[in-house]
């Protein structure tokens, strides 16, 4: 059996560290929203504070904190933070989804909000779970390599291609076999050759002469 190595090395733990992290960050911002948005009470956000910074585009953002009324009026929030950001200061009530009267930020309902970080999650993640199930496998073949080929446990991690005798099979000492057999049907006609050079001829034979 021929298996190469994946090249999964120490060297790659950073990079899977990152990226589970950001996954994991992705997933708690883009899941409790998604719940929210998906189970949650609607209403009226009112803006009351709020701060505004430039953007990488230079385009003002502006984050806003106020109150919520839910849509049946059976309770209101205040303070709570609007999550996500305004293009301009909201001068009129917008809509936004609570979770219930405990909650402390009020979400907006557009579903790309909360999938768009879900997907940034997918892709952090995949590198690492690759990465860690690669790991496995390989560490799985190095132990049947010594349970099968005990030489084979010395050979470096990232060694592959290498094919593995079946157990009890005489491959490793094979080659030196037919190696010894090789040498000594060299060593037996060489052997030969040299005893017939300068032979006695059998009795009862002519010898011929060449003039």
């Amino acid at each position: 059996m021929t298996r190469k190595s994946s090249g999964v090395d120490v060297q790659h733990a950073i990079p899977i560290v990152i990226g589970l992290a950001c996954g994991i960050y992705a997933f708690s911002v883009g899941v409790p929203r998604l719940v929210t948005q998906l189970t949650g009470v609607e209403g009226s956000f009112h803006a009351e504070r709020c701060t505004w910074e430039l953007d990488s585009e230079g385009e003002t953002q502006w984050e806003c904190e106020g109150s919520f009324t839910a849509s049946d009026g059976s309770f209101t929030i205040r303070p709570i933070e609007s999550e996500g950001v305004f293009d301009s200061r909201p001068q009129e009530p917008v809509t936004r989804l609570v979770g219930g009267p405990s909650a402390d930020k009020a979400v907006p309902p557009d579903l790309a909000t909360s999938l768009v970080p879900m997907g940034f999650g997918l892709t952090a993640v995949a590198f690492p779970a690759w990465a860690l199930t690669a790991a496995t496998r390989d560490a799985a073949e190095r132990r049947r390599r010594r349970r099968a080929w005990p030489a084979a446990a010395d050979l470096p991690p990232n060694f592959g291609p290498v094919r593995i005798p079946p157990a009890g099979s005489g491959t490793e000492t094979g080659a030196g076999s037919s190696a010894d057999t090789a040498a000594g049907s060299s060593a037996g006609s060489a052997a030969g050759s040299s005893a017939a050079v300068g032979s006695v001829p059998p009795v009862g034979t002519t010898p011929k002469h060449h003039s």
